[in-house]
C-alpha cells in the first residue's frame, strides 16, 4: 500500500511490469500529470497535438459517466481504470471508487490527476487475481471501454458470458453494471472508419475474422448475451457521436430527431474514408426507426434482481431517471453547461446545471433573462417566453410539446415544399425583427467585451434587451399557434443590432445541415431582410468575437480537430486522385504509338515513385506519361537496367515539360509525356523514380504562362519545387 496525495494504491497483485501499454507517450503523459493541475489539460492537449494524451487527459471523456445520476453514498466498483479518464465522474457522485488496472504506470497517472480526492483506492494487477479479494456489495459496477475485451480477461469457451457474470457476483441485489461500448454495426463503420482496437476496415462488420483477443458486439447480440446470463432488467442509451467523447446522450425514452446527427467527421486517431453522407443516412435510419441498430455507442445500465420481488417492482416505479443529456462543449469554465431532459414520478422537465462551480453565476442569470424578454415582448406577443425556475445550482424549465420551426421547415423541403418553406423563412425573420421595439444602437464597454469593437457607418436599429439566440431551432410552435421562445440563455442587456439577431437565425439554419446549404444560392434571405455584404461582414466579426467570449481559453474539439484530426477521405475524390496519378505506358513496335499498345502501372496516391518497366521485345521507342493530370515531377532519373553488378546505364529522354532546373519539370496539360526514342540493344527493363505533385489545370496555365512572359517568375516556381 502506498499513497499518491490522498489516493491509495494497493500493489500487492502487482506482478512487477505493465504488461500493456500505448508507448512512451505514457512517459509523457506521467510527467504532465505530475506537473500540471487537471485544469491545465485542454491548454496541454492542445500544445501537445497527440491523439493518446487527448485520449487519456481530456475532460470531454468523464461525460460518459458525469450524466449518471448515482445514489447518494454508492459504492462503486472501476474495472479497467486506466489514466483515470473517467475516474473522477464516479468519484464526484460516489462515497467510494474501487478501480482496478493491470498498468501500475496508468494508475499512478490516475492517482496523480485525483490525488485530492479522499475516496478513490485503485487495485494494481491482474483482474482475475484482485478479483478474489474484493467484496461483494458494490452498487454499482462500470466497464467503461472494457467489456470487449472480455476474453483476455477472464478466457475460456464463453468469455463475455464469464466475465458478465464475475463483475455481477461483486454486485449487490439490486445494484446496477454499467457499460460503454462501440456499437459493431455503428454507423461509421459502415461509412469509411476504421474499427477502433485493430485499426482496419470493416473488420467488425466482418464478424473479426482475423482479430484474436477483442470484440464488439451489436445490440441484438448484446442483448441475448444479458439474457442468457439470466439478466433482463437492463436499459440502453446511445452517446453521440460515440462514448469516448460524448456531446449528447440519447435514451429508449428520447431518440434523436432529424436533423441533430450532423457531427460526423472527428477522427482524431486514424484516417478514414468518407463513403457517404452520414448526416443524411442518420436521417433516413431515424426516420425508419432504426437508431438503436446503428448508434456508433452503447451505454448499457444492467440492474440485478434483487433478493425481495417487491423491491423489484418498485425498482420498475423508479422516482427519477434521465431522459437525454447535451454538453455544451467548447466553453470556458464559467459558461460550461449541461442540459438534461428528466422523468420525475412520471412528469418530464429539462434543467440545466454548471459543468464547473464557475457557471453558477451564468445559470442564475437565466432567471432574470426570462423576466426582461417576457416584458420585452408582451407588447406586440410575437413570443412567449418558456417558464423557468432556479432550485439551487439548476435552472428548471417547462417541458413543452410541440415542432421547432427548424423541424418545420426541414419537414417542408424534405416534402418539396420549397415556395411555402421560403414564405415561412420569410415571416419568421420578420417576426425576429418585429418582436421587441428598436432603439438606436450605442457602442457600450459591455458590447465590445462580448462582440468586439465592431463599428457601423451608420445608423444601426438596436434591441435594447437582446436575446440573441432566437435560432430556429430554439423556437417552438405550440398546437395553439404560439411561438415560445425555449433557450434564452445568451440574452444581453445592452444596446445589440437587430438585424444581428436575423443574421444568426438565417446563418445557423442555412449552415448546419447539408441538406440545406443549396438554399442559399436561390434564397437570398441576407440581402432581402438589409443584410448586404458589409453589414454581413460586420456581424460575422460580431459571431467569431461572440465565439471567442464564450469559449475563453479553452480550445474546443472542433479547433482541435483542425490541428490535429486525421485525414476523411472521400471516396469520390480518391479514386479521381489515384487515375490523375497513375502511371501509362505506351511503346511503339513500328506502328507509332496507340492505346492498344499501352498499359497502365498504378501507385495510389504516393507521391514518391520508383518501379521498374519491361519493355516488350522488338518496341523502338517509348512513351511514359507519369499522371493524367498537370504535375509537376520533382528529381526525375531514368536508368536502364543491366545485368546483376553490371552499372546502371541513364536513359535519355526529353519531355513535354518545361525544366525549372535540373531533373525537373512542370507540365501544364493532362498528357505529360516522357519520351525514349532510342532502346540501347539488350535493354528491355527501366527504372524510373521521380517525386510528384499533382496541380489543378488552372493553377498549371496560370504558372506556366507566367513562366513563359516573366522570366522573373522562374525563381518564384522553383520555390514550389521545394516541397
Amino acid at each position: 500500500m502506498k499513497k499518491i496525495g490522498n489516493v491509495t494504491l494497493d500493489t500487492s497483485c502487482y506482478p512487477g511490469e505493465d504488461l500493456y501499454s500505448d508507448g512512451k507517450v505514457e512517459e509523457r503523459i506521467l510527467e504532465l500529470a505530475k506537473t500540471y493541475p487537471q485544469e491545465s489539460y485542454n491548454q496541454i492537449i492542445a500544445k501537445e497535438q497527440d491523439w493518446a494524451v487527448m485520449y487519456h487527459l481530456a475532460r470531454e471523456r468523464e461525460h460518459i459517466l458525469s450524466w449518471y445520476p448515482f445514489e447518494s453514498g454508492a459504492k462503486v466498483l472501476e474495472v479497467g481504470s486506466g489514466c483515470g479518464a473517467v475516474t473522477a465522474a464516479a468519484a464526484a457522485q460516489a462515497a467510494s471508487v474501487t478501480c482496478i488496472d493491470l498498468s501500475l504506470r496508468r494508475s499512478t497517472i490516475n492517482g496523480l490527476r485525483n490525488q485530492e480526492r479522499e475516496n478513490i483506492k485503485i487495485c494494481v494487477g491482474n483482474f482475475q487475481d484482485i478479483e478474489k479479494e474484493l467484496e461483494c456489495d458494490y452498487d454499482y459496477a462500470t466497464l467503461i471501454g472494457v467489456f470487449e475485451y472480455g476474453r483476455g480477461y477472464i478466457g475460456g469457451e464463453k468469455p463475455y458470458h464469464g466475465f458478465l457474470n464475475t463483475i455481477m457476483e461483486h454486485i449487490r441485489p439490486g445494484g446496477k453494471l454499467l457499460i460503454a461500448i462501440e456499437n459493431k454495426f455503428g454507423l461509421k463503420y459502415w461509412a469509411g472508419c476504421r474499427e477502433d482496437h485493430v485499426g482496419t476496415f470493416f473488420e467488425g462488420l466482418e464478424g473479426y475474422q482475423n482479430t484474436e483477443g477483442v470484440r464488439t458486439f451489436t445490440r441484438p447480440e448484446l442483448v441475448q448475451l444479458f439474457e442468457e446470463c439470466g439478466y433482463r432488467n437492463y436499459r440502453f442509451y446511445y452517446p453521440y457521436p460515440d462514448y469516448k467523447f460524448p456531446t449528447v446522450i440519447y435514451s429508449e425514452d428520447y431518440l434523436p430527431r432529424q436533423g441533430e446527427l450532423t457531427q460526423n467527421i472527428c477522427n482524431f486517431d486514424r484516417d478514414r474514408l468518407v463513403l457517404m453522407d452520414e448526416e443524411k443516412v442518420f436521417d433516413q435510419i431515424i426516420k425508419d426507426g432504426l437508431f438503436p441498430l446503428y448508434s456508433n455507442s452503447f451505454f448499457v445500465e444492467i440492474t440485478k434482481a434483487p433478493e425481495n420481488p417487491e423491491m423489484n417492482e418498485g425498482a420498475k416505479r423508479e422516482k427519477s431517471r434521465v431522459l437525454y443529456t447535451k454538453y455544451s462543449n467548447g466553453r470556458s469554465p464559467e459558461f460550461a453547461i449541461r442540459t438534461c431532459i428528466v422523468r420525475e414520478q412520471g412528469e418530464i422537465s429539462l434543467y440545466k446545471m454548471p459543468e464547473y462551480p464557475a457557471g453558477v453565476p451564468h445559470i442564475q442569470s437565466i432567471a432574470g433573462a426570462r423576466d426582461k424578454l417576457e416584458q420585452l415582448f408582451l407588447a406586440k406577443g410575437l413570443f412567449q417566453v418558456n417558464q423557468c425556475r432556479l432550485e439551487e445550482d439548476k435552472i428548471f424549465f417547462e417541458f413543452l410539446s410541440g415542432v421547432t420551426l427548424e423541424e418545420k421547415l426541414d419537414l417542408l423541403l424534405e416534402e418539396g415544399k420549397k415556395d411555402e418553406m421560403r414564405e415561412l423563412l420569410r415571416e419568421e425573420v420578420k417576426h425576429i425583427l418585429e418582436a421587441a421595439p428598436f432603439v438606436e444602437f450605442v457602442m457600450t464597454l459591455e458590447f465590445q467585451k462580448v462582440f468586439g469593437n465592431v463599428s457601423f457607418p451608420r445608423e444601426e436599429a438596436a434591441v435594447e434587451t437582446a436575446d440573441i439566440d432566437l435560432i430556429f431551432s430554439n423556437i417552438l410552435l405550440t398546437e395553439d399557434g404560439k411561438r415560445h421562445v425555449l433557450d434564452y440563455e445568451w440574452t444581453f442587456e445592452f444596446p445589440v443590432p437587430a438585424g444581428f439577431l436575423a443574421y444568426r437565425a438565417i446563418h445557423y439554419y442555412f449552415e448546419t445541415a447539408a441538406k440545406r446549404k443549396i438554399l442559399k444560392e436561390d434564397l437570398n434571405l441576407y440581402e432581402e431582410f438589409g443584410i448586404t455584404g458589409d453589414k454581413r461582414l460586420k456581424y460575422e466579426e460580431m459571431e467569431r468575437n461572440f465565439q471567442r467570449y464564450i469559449r475563453g481559453d479553452y480550445v474546443p474539439a472542433g479547433e482541435l480537430y483542425r490541428s490535429m484530426g486525421k485525414k476523411a477521405l472521400p471516396l469520390g475524390e480518391l479514386l479521381a486522385e489515384k487515375d490523375r496519378r497513375r502511371m501509362q505506358v505506351y511503346v511503339d513496335d513500328g506502328e507509332g504509338f496507340c492505346e492498344e499498345r499501352s498499359w497502365f502501372v498504378d501507385h495510389g496516391c504516393e507521391s514518391v515513385i520508383q518501379c521498374t518497366v519491361t519493355i516488350p521485345e522488338g518496341s523502338r521507342g517509348v512513351w511514359i506519361d507519369p499522371a493524367l493530370a498537370p504535375c509537376i515531377l520533382k528529381d526525375l532519373t531514368l536508368c536502364w537496367s543491366g545485368r546483376d553488378g553490371e552499372q546502371k546505364l541513364p536513359a535519355a529522354y526529353t519531355t513535354t515539360g518545361y525544366e525549372m532546373e535540373k531533373n525537373c519539370f512542370v507540365f501544364d496539360n493532362s498528357d505529360p509525356k516522357i519520351i525514349i526514342e532510342e532502346i540501347p540493344e539488350g535493354k528491355r527493363q527501366i527504372d524510373i523514380s521521380y517525386r510528384i505533385s499533382i496541380l489543378e489545370e488552372e493553377t498549371a496555365r496560370l504558372l506556366m504562362d507566367r513562366v513563359n512572359t516573366k522570366g522573373r517568375m522562374k525563381k518564384k516556381v522553383r520555390g514550389l519545387l521545394k516541397g
